[in-house]
């Protein structure tokens, strides 16, 4: 049987912050075939690393990123003691050594210029999947850079063909999901990647237990979105902390 893609969901989210170079130092160290990241675009058009729109859940500051500039984005401290990342610098540290799926979560073209642009200064063209929700962003990357992945985080799972025909390679559905009839019909015709947890789940996105995470391997996906990688990757010989 072929395993599906380990895919460490904002790094080694379940044992280290997200989005952090620890998440990912450990994510790395733990094998992980792909390393998940965020992409927001600060106020003044610089890619950064954070999943959600402002840092409330977080830090309690509801400033969103889009309205901060990259200097205000910098002087923030996250509750570990670090700070925010720049997407040029996630793609420096992780993709050397594994593949960077970058989570696109806004739907419009800038953010995809500035996105190509990162890959394209850090030479991981090779390196990168680019995962997007909207049609025209799918379009506007093989346009730039045809040799770059798309995922397709289907906003609607009977468009899968619509993503395809854009040059996605990948298809994202979410665990809580894969009862529905038109997520059924992706397996086993096209790389289906599930996340696991959040949608019609009792767990936080990334989240799962072994049960439920044997019941998605049975249906073998091409890949798993997970936050703990020790339910799918044996312990490295040595412990990262």
């Amino acid at each position: 049987m072929t395993k599906p893609l380990v895919i460490a969901h904002r790094g080694y989210s379940a044992r280290y912050p997200e989005n952090t170079i620890a998440s990912y130092e450990a994510a790395i160290a733990m094998g992980a075939d792909i390393i998940e990241s965020d992409a927001r675009l600060s106020s003044d058009s610089v890619a950064f690393s954070c999943h959600d729109a402002d840092f409330k859940r977080l830090l309690g500051d509801v400033r969103t990123v889009a309205e901060m500039t990259e200097a205000e984005l910098k002087a923030i401290v996250l509750p570990d003691g670090s700070r925010p990342l720049l997407l040029e610098e996630v793609l420096e540290q992780i993709s050397p050594f594994r593949k960077v799926l970058i989570d696109v979560k806004t739907q419009d073209a800038a953010i995809i210029d500035v996105v190509i642009a990162d890959i394209r200064k850090t030479g991981a063209l090779a390196d990168v999947w680019v995962g997007v929700r909207d049609l025209n962003q799918a379009r506007q990357i093989k346009a730039a850079e045809p040799n770059v992945a798309v995922l397709a985080f289907l906003p609607d799972y009977t468009r899968a063909a619509e993503f395809a025909a854009a040059g996605a390679t990948a298809f994202r559905v979410w665990e809580g999901h894969l009862g529905q009839a038109a997520v059924q019909a992706l397996f086993p015709r096209l790389p289906v990647w599930v996340t696991m947890g959040h949608m019609e789940t009792p767990y936080c996105v990334g989240d799962t237990d072994p049960e439920r995470l044997a019941k998605v391997l049975a249906l073998k996906p091409s890949g798993v979105l997970i936050n703990d990688l020790s339910l799918m990757l044996p312990a490295p010989a040595r412990d990262f902390d």
